[in-house]
């Protein structure tokens, strides 16, 4: 009987180990880029002219954004088509491609190539090949920055032009182009010798030329001549043991180009709305000159029918209309003008007819019960918007939400708490000189008290007629313990470096030009962490500005200090700056990411 149960016992065990034979490990995760096994024709193939090329790698593969990431050079007519099936790359070029006579191609898929398991990718895969005796074989490298920020750009063009003629760039195909990586890196592989200049190019229109507005671009002023030797690269096989290998070094191979767009030059409307009956705004591309805007009536129009108001950057413009015949209308046809370029860009006034519809929903009816019940409510003018705290260097400013008609300044009264009273105290009071509907008070402030701007009810009224009920707004001001101080020494200064302040979404918070002492210091600094950042101003109008091709202007250069700076309350922060030390390669590394240009 016992051996019967021990019997029964190793059955039901070895029936167990059966079905159940536990989960397959499936070796070590796979980390290998595909490999090239062969291909037709070989790589730097001499005198290939057919119109396929297949590529066989060792293992299954698959294309990611290749449309986005393919390029190929010198640039062709048409794009060839590329197609994975397995193991296999095939690319075939249009049957109406024209390959040129004695010249290399460079196929550049970046990273679109994937093993189909895991997606490692093949990094920079390049694959050339010759339509004549001779592989060029010589190779440019270098980076591609945004110019105002230093971020590197991704997905960019940038070309070798064999014509070194300025205008080149606006109306040629360049002789050799690349693409940049991730990191803005680029290079330019298989330039036969000789001259060349180096662009960069957003090409909006993929034409490979510099010839619409909005484009951004990058060029270098200096002509370049690719070369390359070997060179002896130290190569450590032991802490203790180094030996040297040669390598061959190509050069130049740290080009450093920043990308830019210019100024518009020719203005242009972007839209118009009618949000409210009586309220209209036009957008614009750039600062506007010359606007004027007038209803079309069938009856005579008042003089001061509207009120027009620019926005701070002066490239938007609201209208108020205070004429009620006007604003009561649905549909408003109205007479645009101002001053624009035509095709040979000289200034001209640019004149056009536009309608606006403002349609009011219809309001769902009180029953009588209800009117009777309900109290009549009284509209009364309100600020829009003031502020809490104040700093001790600054204004307390508020909105009013419509232009105001009178305004009774005698009416306003500022107030500091003084232990439990409320004392007079003298201000200021001032008016935006851009911005009508903002209004400023200031005095000198105590740092940490209270106060309280007191407006007398009926002291002002806007453009309807519509009067403000009485206003009491308390707000405190800052105590000196809650601001840090900031104080740069960067060894010397020169007239045109403007040394700004950054906040963490890059706004300048504040600036100032750095004296011949090289000393700045910023205070009254709320707490938080700041960036620094250093214009050379050479046109000194206290901004950074952009480049121009025509002119053979660059972009204005900028520098970055290498790390935030961390503000504390009451505490004083002092730092050096070195600016000869700035290792742009470092501080991008650390503190950007790449901006992915519109997909090529």
């Amino acid at each position: 009987m016992r051996h019967t149960i021990f019997g029964l016992a190793a059955l039901l065990l070895l029936i167990y180990s059966c079905a159940n034979p536990g989960y397959p490990t499936g070796g070590p995760k796979d980390l290998d880029a595909p490999k090239i096994k062969k291909s037709t024709p070989k790589p730097n193939a001499l005198n290939y002219k057919k119109k396929e090329i297949t590529i066989e790698f060792d293992e299954i593969i698959k294309l990611k954004d290749v449309n986005q990431k393919f390029v190929v050079s010198p640039p062709l007519k048409k794009r060839p088509t590329i197609v994975d099936r397995g193991n296999k790359l095939i690319i075939t070029f249009d049957d109406d491609e024209v390959l040129q006579e004695n010249t290399t191609y460079t196929l550049d898929f970046a990273d679109a190539i994937e093993d189909n398991n895991e997606g490692n990718p093949l990094e920079s895969f390049v694959f050339s090949f010759s339509t004549g005796e001779v592989v060029d074989s010589f190779a440019i490298m270098g980076n591609l920055w945004e110019a105002y920020d230093l971020s590197p750009v991704e997905g960019a063009l940038v070309m070798a032009h064999k014509n070194l003629n300025d205008t080149a760039f606006t109306h040629d195909v360049p002789v050799r182009l690349s693409k940049t990586n991730k990191d803005g890196r680029f290079t330019i592989p298989n330039l036969s010798p000789g001259q060349y200049r180096i662009y960069a190019i957003e090409d909006g229109n993929r034409n490979y030329m510099f010839d619409q507005p909005g484009e951004y671009i990058a060029w270098l002023d200096t002509i370049i001549s690719p070369t390359m030797e070997y060179a002896q690269i130290p190569d450590t096989i032991a802490p203790d043991s180094v030996v040297f290998k040669n390598e061959l070094v190509y050069s130049p191979n740290d080009l450093k180009l920043f990308l830019f767009k210019e100024e518009a030059t020719q203005q242009y409307a972007l839209g118009e709305e009618r949000k409210d009956s009586n309220t209209l705004a036009f957008f614009f591309n750039m600062p506007l000159t010359d606007f004027s805007l007038k209803p079309i009536l069938d009856q005579p129009l008042a003089k001061d029918w509207a009120i027009f108001e620019p926005s701070a950057k002066k490239d938007t413009m609201f209208v108020w209309i205070t004429d009620s015949a006007v604003y009561k209308r649905d549909t408003l046809a109205m007479a645009l003008s101002y001053l624009g370029l035509d095709s040979l860009n000289n200034p001209t006034q640019i004149n056009d007819t536009i309608r606006m519809y403002y349609f009011s929903l219809p309001t769902q009816k009180e029953t009588r019960k209800q009117k009777k019940n309900t109290k009549e409510i009284v509209k009364t003018l309100q600020m829009a918007q003031s502020t809490s705290a104040v700093d001790l260097n600054k204004s307390f400013n508020f909105i009013m939400p419509t232009p105001v008609n009178f305004m009774d300044k005698t009416a306003i009264r500022l107030q500091e708490k003084v232990d439990t009273l409320w004392q007079e105290r003298d201000f200021t009071f001032t008016q935006d000189s851009s911005f009508r509907r903002r209004y400023s008070i200031n005095t000198k402030w105590t740092p940490g008290a209270n106060y309280v701007l007191s407006i007398d009810s009926a002291a002002i009224e806007d453009v309807y007629g519509l009067k403000n009920d009485s206003i009491g707004k308390t707000f405190t001001v800052k105590t000196l313990e809650s601001y840090g101080l900031l104080l740069i020494d960067l060894g010397y200064g020169e007239d045109d470096w403007l040394l700004q302040l950054l906040d963490n979404s890059e706004n300048v918070i504040l600036q100032k030009y750095v004296p011949t002492s090289g000393k700045v210091g910023f205070k009254y600094l709320n707490v938080g962490s700041y960036s620094l950042k250093l214009v050379l101003d050479k046109n000194k109008n206290g901004k950074w500005d952009t480049g121009k091709y025509a002119n053979k202007l660059q972009p204005e250069q900028v520098f970055y200090y290498a790390k935030k700076v961390d503000v504390r309350a009451n505490w004083e922060v002092a730092i050096k700056w070195e600016l000869e030390t700035f290792d742009i390669y470092d501080f991008v590394e650390k503190n950007r990411k790449p901006k992915k240009r519109d997909e090529q």
